[in-house]
């Protein structure tokens, strides 16, 4: 009777050890790359070489992202031509190539290592990341979208290091739905300025490295969070716990804006073909012509 039993659990830890491998599998496989030449790039954006990464949230990898890359190059508006995968143990394995005459490159970052409690090695990765791709490939400037704890991890960088001389400096950074001090919940948790009354260590780090932002002062930063039915949430993400950012880059970055996605949960917000335009929009959109 008990060898049976535990032939059935042993069974049963097969296959449910098979399915996450599988899952893992199927969730890392990025969208096809179609880097885009400038003949073929749509009238309706600006032609860059500048690259645009994508960092992932918590639980999710290139499928986080996989959606929006597509539209893009369906759209004609940009191009994948690379993805950056950061294996269990740390190694950086690159998969494709950026040649200087890619029109807006898109660069997709995944991580093996995604169900962790902390988005900080995520951010200390993405450091190595671009340290890579200013020593080999000769990027001297990026743009950042990031979800969630993929958001985070990129403005933690951003702060902690990003004024290190070895590192490309920042043009755009889109942030969605991403939490800065995840110990405020309502407006009443903040002072006027945004700033946190009770600072989550994590926060109090950042206020502590935040003058390291001078080094990309002329950073253009969006600030997107959603609200789901009306809420000061996006289901996931108190609307405060995102506005945190106002204090940390206020008199430092003068480019910095904030977008309210009404109706937008947590998932919409990097998922919908909304939220596809307006990261287009942002990235690639031409100025707006002077009346």
């Amino acid at each position: 009777m008990h060898r049976r039993i535990w032939t059935i659990a042993s069974a049963v830890i097969l296959v449910l050890g098979a399915s996450f491998v599988l899952f893992r599998k199927v969730t890392s496989i990025g969208v096809t790359a179609e880097p885009l030449t400038s003949s073929q790039v749509s009238a309706s954006v600006e032609k860059t070489h500048t690259p645009t990464i994508f960092m992932p949230g918590w639980a999710t990898s290139a499928n986080s992202f996989n959606s929006m890359i597509g539209y893009m190059q369906d759209q004609h508006t940009a191009g994948k031509v690379m993805r950056i995968n950061v294996d269990f143990f740390g190694r950086i394995h690159v998969f494709g190539q950026l040649r200087k005459t890619d029109i807006n490159p898109l660069i997709q970052i995944t991580f093996d290592h995604n169900l962790g409690n902390s988005y900080q090695p995520q951010a200390r990765w993405l450091n190595q990341i671009l340290l890579l791709l200013k020593k080999k490939y000769h990027v001297n400037e990026y743009n950042a979208v990031g979800h969630s704890w993929g958001g985070s991890a990129m403005v933690t960088q951003l702060i902690r290091d990003g004024n290190n001389k070895k590192l490309p400096k920042l043009h755009k950074m889109i942030l969605l739905g991403t939490p800065i001090d995840e110990g405020v919940d309502r407006a009443k948790d903040v002072y006027a300025n945004s700033k946190p009354k009770r600072p989550t260590r994590i926060y109090r780090r950042l206020m502590a490295d935040r003058t390291n932002l001078w080094a990309n002062k002329n950073a253009i930063i969006t600030n997107v969070y959603g609200s789901a039915n009306g809420e000061d949430t996006d289901n996931s993400v108190p609307i405060v716990q995102a506005q945190s950012l106002r204090y940390l880059v206020r008199g430092i970055v003068p480019s910095y804006h904030e977008i309210l996605m009404n109706k937008t949960n947590h998932h919409q917000i990097h998922t919908t073909v909304r939220s596809f335009k307006l990261v287009t929009k942002l990235l690639f959109g031409k100025p707006e012509p002077e009346p």
